[in-house]
């Protein structure tokens, strides 16, 4: 028996199945395009470590992932209290301290790591130089579920360097941060006969660096796909049965 395909079925099926079709090609694409860039980000941050550009006009993407240091002091009165943040199924947030460079460039938002929601803050005095290891990033942009930053209560949901730096009342950041991983008390000049160095306290814990992108665009392709083979299944038993219903 022939099949013989009705004209309007055919014509609301065809460009539904192209549609849905190009949809699935489309996420093997970005499949590639995303293991590309994740392997990319991977080298990168493989890569050694190299001291943070003073020139703050080189573009975020060019130091994005690349593992930096940079030496200054913290501006601790300026702390800023990154929320949401969970460590070992512990909820509590990030500390996120402008770093004044002893390079003369530009202040710079570091991320130094996790607290307790009951951290009391940084004393602020002292404010002593310090090395700070870390990779560079850029603020992702806020989902749509993301409360409102509240500068006014140092409650910040998102990073905003703008707002921040406004909060801080210094010149605006550069358009990247430092994630840091780990920071120590600068050397002190040979011949330094002052007293010992006060043991470190154990807040903030370091990030811990990984790159997290996912890649699921294998499943979206296959729901992509399935539901292209859903469709034509239903154009043929349609038609079977629209035959034996006019036999």
């Amino acid at each position: 028996m022939s099949f013989r395909p009705t004209f309007w079925p055919t014509l609301i099926t065809l460009p539904m199945l192209a549609v849905l079709l190009a949809l699935g090609v489309w996420q093997l694409q970005r499949m590639e395009w995303k293991a590309s860039l994740i392997e990319e980000l991977t080298l990168r941050g493989s890569g050694p470590v190299i001291a943070l550009p003073l020139d703050a006009r080189i573009p975020a993407a060019d130091l994005l992932y690349r593992p930096v240091t940079v030496t200054g002091r913290y501006m601790h009165e300026a702390e800023m209290h990154l929320l949401n943040r969970v460590r070992g199924s512990v909820p509590g947030m990030n500390l996120v301290t402008p770093l004044l460079r002893s390079d003369g460039g530009p202040t710079i938002l570091v991320d130094r790591g996790w607290v307790p929601l009951d951290w009391t803050g940084t004393p602020t005095g002292g404010g002593e130089e310090v090395v700070v290891t870390g990779v560079v990033r850029t603020p992702p942009e806020p989902g749509f579920f993301v409360p409102d930053n509240r500068p006014e209560n140092n409650d910040w949901y998102f990073l905003d360097p703008v707002g921040m730096a406004r909060s801080a009342g210094i010149l605006p950041f550069p358009d990247y941060y430092i994630y840091a991983t780990a920071e120590a008390p600068a050397q002190r000049p040979a011949g330094d006969e002052a007293a010992p160095r006060e043991e470190q306290p154990p807040y903030p814990l370091a990030n811990e660096w990984r790159v997290d992108l996912p890649n699921d665009h294998m499943s979206y392709a296959v729901t992509w796909f399935m539901l292209a083979g859903a469709l034509l299944a239903v154009y043929v038993v349609y038609h079977a049965s629209w035959r034996r219903r006019r036999g």
